[in-house]
């Protein structure tokens, strides 16, 4: 094996040394001097007898985009005489429009070949197809497609939305993932508003679609900015004729398409749309150093258990308090404090967030939690919360308020149950949205593609596909319902184990992970959900009792022994739910 690898190093550098006594050259060329912006052409570098040096395409790149790169040698010998073929080919896409210079290669030898000047017409241009060609006419002279994006204000404050708009019309075919930003620095934060509009109309005559993104873009700093540029790399499809068709000779006809095989080749196009220039506002003086919040809307609301003016020493009292804001981002939105009080321990916890595109703009809720438990009788005031925003639509500051409420504490005897819940995780359950995937970049969506395809093609496409969504589906439910029944087992064991132990907050812990499972819930928040789900009397006083060991001092009496035969009951004549539901109630509507 090394003696034959020594052989051929030792012939083509005897091939070389000899073509290289030939004159050298280099050259280069392109499939054409004009092209719509976007779409590409081929380039050739061809050395003859001469040594290429390691590619540098630096020059190339300032205006174009190198998206494909082949190399070849061939080597010839007429006559005795050795003539060496060294050739690089590149497909490339212009990045503007207007007269493009392709700039002179090198050879070692020093030869240069001769730059090419190309002109790069608007995106939505047509080319005549060129004639005596084997090949079928590139894909430009049959599908035309541009893009550009526009905003809502060009004065924005700092941190405020703006809703840039992204349009990609194309006359059928053009294929590709969700365009890019071409982010240069920090100055800017961007989210995606869900998948894309696909909308027909007619351009001079022509139908076409309308491709069309939405995303929320939020300045980070005042003062002259750029919106960046949005990039989409994609392709169209084109077959050559007969080319590729070994029986197009023996049958007079193309007959892989007779038979519904397509061989499709891959034409790739990249669009840009232009950055645009803004002014950006500071913060506004009168903001006075308070916490910048520029919306469209902000709303407060609160949600008491059990609702009612009067509560009992002792008893645990649980408040959510609902903060939602139009228009930005959940990271703007400010922290929410209660006040303190005597007579009235509080405990607060971890306020969770929710993030979502709604009707054209983003929308963010803060939920947060918290337990008053009374130590004294009489009348204690909670006082009011507000949050400081700034109007976006009035240009004027304005603040949102949850108004002070009173509320009548009487005393407790050894017999009263705790009738609200007080037990609340640190954590709420919300929805995963496609505004959260990327700053840049959501769900990518492709676009479809307008191929004609034969009948018998199309049946055997639905057919495979019918099966093998059924195939998917089966896998697919056999795995979900082994998820679940796995975890519903481990928390109807941490049940009886906790319990068993006496260890409460892990029995807490336990019963509402138990109940997510059971009911297919992302989460349960409290054992009032949990209460209202079982519509068990029985285990309710259960769940309050336990309520009472958790949050209060009274002497609660309570047998590990009842309650786990009580839930081996209530578990049993349970059924298993199918539909998720959400938590997160609809205050706003």
């Amino acid at each position: 094996m090394k003696k034959l690898v020594f052989l051929l190093s030792f012939i083509f550098g005897l091939n070389l040394e000899m073509a290289q006594a030939q004159t050298s050259s280099i050259s280069a060329s392109v499939d054409k001097t004009q092209v719509p912006l976007g779409q590409s052409l081929n380039l050739e570098i061809n050395y003859s007898n001469s040594q290429p040096p390691q590619a540098d395409l630096s020059e190339l790149r300032q205006d174009f985009d190198v998206v494909g790169v082949l190399e070849s040698t061939n080597i010839n010998i007429i006559n005795g005489q050795h003539n060496m073929e060294y050739v690089r080919k590149f497909r490339i896409i212009p990045k503007r429009e207007g007269e493009l210079t392709i700039p002179a290669f090198t050879d070692k030898q020093g030869n240069k070949s001769t730059p090419i000047t190309i002109k790069v017409l608007p995106s939505n241009a047509t080319i005549a197809a060129p004639t005596n060609s084997n090949t079928a006419a590139p894909v430009e002279n049959e599908a035309n497609f541009s893009m550009r994006g526009r905003i809502d204000n060009n004065n924005p404050y700092v941190q405020q939305e703006i809703i840039y708009t992204l349009s990609l019309l194309d006359s059928g075919g053009l294929q590709g993932r969700e365009p890019v930003f071409e982010l240069t620095n920090k100055d800017w934060v961007i989210r995606s508003l869900g998948t894309p509009e696909i909308n027909p109309l007619v351009v001079k005559g022509k139908k076409m679609r309308e491709i069309t993104f939405k995303y929320a873009m939020f300045p980070q700093r005042s003062g002259k900015l750029t919106v960046p540029a949005a990039r989409f790399e994609g392709y169209t499809l084109s077959r050559p004729k007969k080319r590729i068709d070994p029986f197009a000779d023996l049958f007079g006809d193309d007959l892989s398409a007779t038979l519904g095989f397509t061989f499709a080749e891959q034409n790739p196009v990249i669009l840009r749309s232009k950055p645009i220039d803004i002014d950006v506002k500071p913060i506004p003086a009168a903001n006075n150093g308070n916490w910048w919040l520029p919306a469209q809307d902000v709303m407060l609301a609160d949600k008491w258990e059990p609702d009612t003016k009067q509560f009992k020493v002792g008893e645990a009292i649980h408040r959510t308090v609902y903060l939602k804001a139009d228009g930005v981002l959940d990271n703007q939105l400010p922290e929410l404090q209660f006040a303190s009080m005597e007579g009235i321990k509080q405990y607060p916890e971890k306020p969770a967030t929710e993030m979502s595109a709604d009707k054209g703009r983003v929308v963010s809720i803060m939920k947060i939690s918290n337990v008053y438990i009374p130590s004294r009788a009489g009348k204690i005031t909670i006082p009011e919360m507000t949050v400081n925003w700034f109007d976006v639509k009035a240009q004027e500051l304005k603040a949102a308020t949850l108004p002070a409420k009173e509320i009548d504490i009487i005393g407790t005897t050894a017999n009263t149950e705790v009738s609200s819940e007080a037990d609340m995780p640190t954590t709420i359950d919300v929805p995963e949205v496609n505004i959260n995937k990327t700053p840049s970049q959501a769900e990518p969506a492709a676009l479809n593609t307008q191929q004609k395809i034969s009948n018998i093609h199309l049946l055997f496409i639905a057919l495979g596909a019918f099966i093998l969504g059924i195939l998917l589906t089966i896998i697919l439910m056999k795995r979900n319902t082994s998820s679940q029944e796995h975890g519903l087992k481990h928390w109807h064991k941490q049940v009886l184990v906790t319990a068993q132990n006496r260890d409460f907050r892990g029995l807490r812990d336990a019963l509402l992970n138990w109940g997510a499972e059971k009911f297919n819930l992302a989460k349960l928040n409290n054992f009032n959900e949990l209460k209202n789900l079982l519509k068990d009397k029985s285990f309710a006083d259960e769940l309050d009792k336990l309520n009472a060991l958790l949050y209060t001092e009274n002497n609660v009496s309570w047998n590990a022994k009842d309650f786990c035969v009580l839930f081996e009951q209530i578990a049993k004549k349970t059924k298993t739910a199918k539909k998720k539901e959400k938590l997160l109630p609809d205050l706003y509507k």
